[in-house]
């Protein structure tokens, strides 16, 4: 049974005209993405040039980067048109005893639907990709699960911001920020803290704490677990490895690809959960 919240969500959504638009949309630019793949490879083999299997893999791999980049851009954007529809019905929410869980989860919910109704809708023109690059099909599984995950985690910091209360301009900004200090944040943080260790340093080399948080913050980072998806899709570490390598970590073992990825997508996951109780104990706090 759906509760009386989501049930009014889903219905406010499914007659909005915004997903239809936004779903034509994002489809057009995958399929001109694909279209562009095509004319290369067939210009490309005119040329003498052989489009092998590397080729068509890499283009799968910009393909779905580009789907899960439209998370972080477009979910601020998904609840911000929630908040906005439902601002008269919030007030009256705190008069009824534990409703707000249900209001806040409504939107959550919501939100992760309509990026994964957006990833199934696109799946012929990735499939297309997926088929020519020779991947199997728990690739696509592994897709599907990382823009879960992502959009799970992207979508309870937003609700988390919003739910404060307040300008919905300062509420989007806010989820902005936070997940670039999530993600791009922590980069710079541990660069900067790598560029003093090794400043202070008589041997030259990281220290153990450095390099232990190194390896807790990321576990932090969404782009930990894309790094996982894109090490189970070209079958290596890739630009990670480089990355831990600046901290003298060793990441091309495969306990390492293992058992530090599934625990970064479980990180995400309990950051997500952290933020929606959040969501729920300072529920308008700001108003």
């Amino acid at each position: 049974m759906l509760n009386a919240m989501l049930r009014v969500e889903f219905l406010r959504e499914g007659r909005s005209i915004r997903l239809p638009i936004l779903i034509i949309f994002i489809n057009s630019i995958l399929a001109f993405m694909t279209i562009l793949f095509i004319f290369f490879n067939n210009e490309s083999t005119q040329v003498g040039y052989y489009a092998g299997r590397s080729t068509f893999l890499a283009q799968f791999l910009i393909i779905s980067t580009f789907q899960i980049a439209i998370i972080f851009l477009l979910m601020p954007f998904f609840v911000s048109s929630i908040e906005e529809n439902e601002e008269s019905i919030s007030d009256h929410l705190l008069m009824i005893p534990g409703i707000v869980k249900y209001y806040v989860a409504s939107k959550v919910y919501i939100s992760v639907a309509t990026s994964l109704l957006v990833f199934v809708s696109s799946l012929p023109i990735i499939s297309l990709s997926c088929i020519y690059s020779g991947l199997s099909l728990m690739k696509m599984v592994r897709l599907f699960g990382t823009i879960f995950l992502l959009s799970f985690w992207s979508s309870s910091i937003a609700v988390f911001f919003y739910s404060l209360g307040g300008k919905v301009f300062f509420s989007f900004i806010r989820t902005i920020f936070a997940y670039f200090m999530f993600s791009f944040g922590i980069i710079l943080l541990l660069e900067i803290i790598r560029a003093a260790d090794l400043s202070i340093s008589s041997s030259g080399e990281i220290s153990a704490a450095v390099r232990n948080l190194s390896m807790a913050l990321n576990l932090l980072n969404p782009l930990t677990v894309y790094a996982g998806y894109y090490g189970n899709v070209v079958g290596n570490t890739g630009y990670l490895s480089s990355y831990f390598g600046n901290y003298g970590v060793d990441v091309t073992g495969t306990t390492f690809s293992f058992l530090y990825y599934k625990l970064a997508a479980v990180f995400c996951g309990m950051t997500g959960v952290a933020f929606l109780y959040m969501s729920v104990r300072f529920f308008r706090r700001e108003k």
